[in-house]
């Protein structure tokens, strides 16, 4: 990556690099929610970057094979990105550098293309902070002409453990009942959500859709996305893609969860910011008891919370007279609201998770306490 000066542009400045493409493109900016189906399409649209080619849209590369998270990374704010769990595999150390060097080799992506259209997706973008998203929108403006925003939106009380999962996956420490009291308003008031992204972008359509099979295209969510996103293209005729949502059981969260506080506590590592990738792909497959969930009363709590902005997205988005923004109920078989390990199955998780030698004393220990 090119050496940085002391002459360093702003947060939001552009970079002469940057600044426009001499033919603007019309850009689909799918921007999540998480737990939404993200993976799934991202993956397809990765596996199917040739016919989309064709059909005249661009799947960029730079940010990212599949999801193009270095598009959200590289608009935080430098506080932010450093803090973010994906800052460190970037091995940088300049935030600034690091964003200009991601939106040169990105606008130089689409202009060796000759594509007219143009596909990024990243999911976090929807809940990303107020400067993260103003970052991202005036970049946009450089490169296109005009933007179509694609939303999909899940039940809160089912994203929020859905959620509280993949806290886990990347090193939370916190139990679900003490993470559910955190504020989570600036993710789940949708109806305020959407207004901030239609501002900023200023886009000339958004495609809000339920996160409910009974709601998909032909019940299928990647004919859904390509409807959504104005592709002329039928799924079926498309390379398929396997589902990518690796869930856990509510043991193996636990055992997880202990997990990421030995390494905190013994190794140093940071909360929130551990890789547990790999470990993740070695418990996925045996993990075949119930998911985690919430009581239901708390899980009520939620959505009474935000119903009368569901109402308005399904009203004002949607065209939905009847306010009503989802319509299939919240899953309630095989879950627990139990967030325990039981020790006489530690070394069952030992065994599949090939855990280092030295954080098995503490971590047995942990969970006799627990």
């Amino acid at each position: 990556m090119p050496s940085t000066s002391s002459s360093m542009a702003t947060d939001d400045a552009p970079t002469t690099a940057a600044r426009r493409l001499d033919a603007p493109v019309d850009l689909t900016l799918h921007v999540g929610t998480g737990k939404a189906g993200s993976s799934t399409i991202q993956f397809f649209m990765r596996d199917n970057r040739d016919a989309l080619a064709r059909l005249g849209i661009l799947y960029p590369r730079t940010p990212g094979g599949g999801r193009h998270g270095l598009l959200g990374l590289s608009a935080k704010p430098p506080e932010e990105m450093t803090a973010s769990p994906e800052w460190p595999r970037q091995k940088q150390s300049d935030p600034l550098e690091f964003r200009r060097f991601v939106r040169r080799r990105l606008v130089r992506e689409i202009a060796r293309s000759g594509l007219p259209r143009v596909l990024l997706s990243d999911e976090v973008i929807f809940g990303s902070s107020p400067a993260t998203v103003r970052n991202l929108a005036a970049f946009t403006r450089r490169i296109a002409s005009s933007v179509r925003l694609v939303v999909y939106l899940r039940r809160q009380d089912s994203h929020m453990v859905s959620r509280y999962q993949e806290g886990v996956k990347v090193g939370g420490l916190a139990r679900i009942e003490d993470w559910a009291d955190r504020d989570m308003s600036q993710l789940y008031d949708y109806r305020a959500r959407l207004g901030f992204h239609a501002q900023q972008f200023q886009p000339a359509h958004i495609a809000v859709r339920r996160f409910e099979r009974g709601a998909f295209a032909e019940g299928s969510l990647l004919q859904d996305f390509l409807d959504a996103a104005s592709i002329d293209a039928r799924a079926a005729d498309l390379t398929p893609v396997a589902d990518r949502n690796a869930s856990l059981d509510a043991e193996t969260v636990e055992f997880l969860r202990l997990l990421n506080r030995v390494r905190v506590e013994q190794d140093g590592a940071r909360e929130g910011q551990i890789d547990n990738r790999d470990l993740v792909a070695r418990l996925a497959p045996a993990s075949t008891g119930p998911t985690l969930t919430l009581p239901a009363d708390r899980l009520d709590a939620v959505m009474a919370r935000w119903a009368e902005s569901n109402a308005s997205v399904a009203r004002d988005f949607l065209g939905d007279a009847s306010g009503i923004l989802f319509r299939e109920p919240r899953r309630t078989g095989n879950t627990t609201v139990v967030q325990r390990l039981d020790p006489a199955r530690l070394d069952h998780f030992l065994a599949l998770a090939e855990v280092d030698e030295r954080w098995e004393g503490p971590l047995r220990r942990l969970v006799e306490d627990e």
